[in-house]
């Protein structure tokens, strides 16, 4: 017992022996790292390699801003005003004008003088800085304006300021101090604007009932939708009555351009031939692997108000069948409320996309839907880079952007500036809803 004790005791003096000196080195190492200069010498040029890699963004100074005008180019109108600033400009300022008889400046205050371009310049220390100025006469919006029946149009003045607005035959069309004129009666007027620079302007309207009466029409009056709203484009009107009777089918034929996306619409000449045109329709067609048949084919007894394509979630307003699965309709929406448009399917009008049906704006298909019988002849044609006639429609068939922001479609509440009207549609022959023979509509 006593001879295991020293054992014991004998051990642990050794352990003790062996690992002193150990701890004695790191406690002396660590003293001697503190009180050497060498050391901490060693610890600073470590940091400065640390800094050295540091990633944080460094200090940007800016450079002071060179001088500049605040405009480059400017209208103006006539005994109108706008000043002129040179920006960081560090000195005098000389002002001068390249011609005093266009616009005069003083103080970078810039007039117009008379109707024609000058360059104003701005001189700092020795370096010259230029302004081309553009001088306007005043102008009226309108200096001629076919209107529909009922509809009216806003007149408004740029340049200078509107004493008066007087219609020379107010029956015909009327205007309020405001300038907004209103069509009451077919026929011709003047509007006569007098302003406070002493001068008069005139909007020469027309009033008429219905697109085929005007003898020589704008490509606006023969495709309106190129002044239309976005919201006129994609809306709906509310107006679900069941159709009742059409004009007869021979009134009309239509022509479905695939290469330029465009439909036609023509009425008989005074010779009884269908070269008139009534209404220019930018469209969407099918796409390669879908195309929409081509050849000559007869309006089928088919209309659908707004509906849903069977097996989706994707309605059309306005369908009228063509053949089997192929309609006329208008863009898409995924719920039958327009506020629901798909931005696609109004972006791709004038493309080959859909799967073989003729996509429209909701005006013109509410026009086929409407005018075009049962029974008119449609002629759907491959087209061609070399029609030069067809191209130069398409060319002007422009709709306006779609906007990044939604608007509130209220059903009901769709501006209107079509120019025909529901209740002026002749009533010559009967409509009888037929069937969809063709099954699920193509799309």
């Amino acid at each position: 017992m006593i001879m295991r004790k020293f054992i014991i005791s004998g051990i642990i003096a050794l352990a003790v022996f062996l690992f002193l000196p150990v701890f004695t080195s790191v406690e002396a190492k660590n003293k001697k790292d503190a009180d050497d200069p060498a050391s901490a010498t060693e610890t600073e040029e470590l940091t400065e390699v640390e800094q050295a890699t540091d990633l944080s963004e460094p200090e940007v100074v800016e450079e002071p801003a060179e001088p500049h005008l605040n405009h480059e180019k400017k209208t103006v109108y006539l005994d109108k005003r706008f000043t002129l600033k040179l920006k960081n400009a560090d000195g005098k300022v000389k002002w001068s004008s390249s011609d005093e008889s266009i616009a005069t400046v003083e103080d970078g205050i810039v007039t117009g003088k008379n109707v024609g371009t000058a360059e104003i310049t701005a001189k700092c220390n020795k370096i010259k800085y230029t302004c081309t100025v553009k001088v306007k006469a005043p102008e009226l919006n309108y200096t001629s304006k076919r209107v529909r029946l009922g509809n009216s149009f806003q007149l408004e003045m740029k340049g200078t300021e509107v004493i008066s607005y007087t219609s020379a035959k107010k029956k015909i069309a009327s205007v309020n101090k405001e300038g907004l004129v209103t069509a009451n009666k077919a026929g011709k007027t003047e509007i006569t604007v007098t302003c406070e620079n002493g001068e008069s302007y005139v909007c020469e309207v027309e009033v008429y009932k219905n697109i085929l009466d005007i003898e020589d029409p704008e490509f606006s009056d023969l495709a309106p939708t190129t002044k239309m709203t976005f919201e006129e484009l994609v809306g709906d009107n509310g107006i679900y009555d069941e159709l009742e009777a059409m004009p007869e089918a021979g009134t009309y034929r239509l022509i479905v351009d695939l290469y330029h996306k465009v439909v036609m619409a023509y009425t008989k000449d005074e010779n009884g031939k269908y070269t008139k045109p009534v209404r220019y329709m930018l469209c969407g067609v099918g796409a390669s692997n879908t195309p929409t048949p081509t050849g000559t084919f007869k309006m089928e007894n088919y209309r659908l108000r707004y509906e849903i394509f069977n097996g989706t979630n994707c309605y059309g307003q306005y369908w009228s069948i063509l053949k089997g699965r192929i309609y006329f309709h208008s863009i898409l929406y995924t719920s039958f409320n327009a506020k629901d448009y798909t931005e696609t399917s109004y972006d791709n009008l004038g493309k080959a996309v859909s799967h073989g049906c003729i996509r429209l704006t909701v005006p013109d298909a509410r026009w086929i839907y409407y005018n075009v019988a049962p029974g008119t002849e449609v002629e759907v044609r491959k087209g061609s880079a070399n029609d030069k006639e067809t191209a130069a429609i398409r060319k002007q068939l422009v709709l306006p952007k779609r906007p990044s922001k939604r608007p509130n479609l209220v059903k009901g509440e769709i501006p209107d500036t079509d120019n025909w009207t529901i209740d002026e549609v002749p009533h010559e022959e009967e409509f009888i809803q037929g069937s969809q023979n063709g099954g699920e509509a193509a799309g």
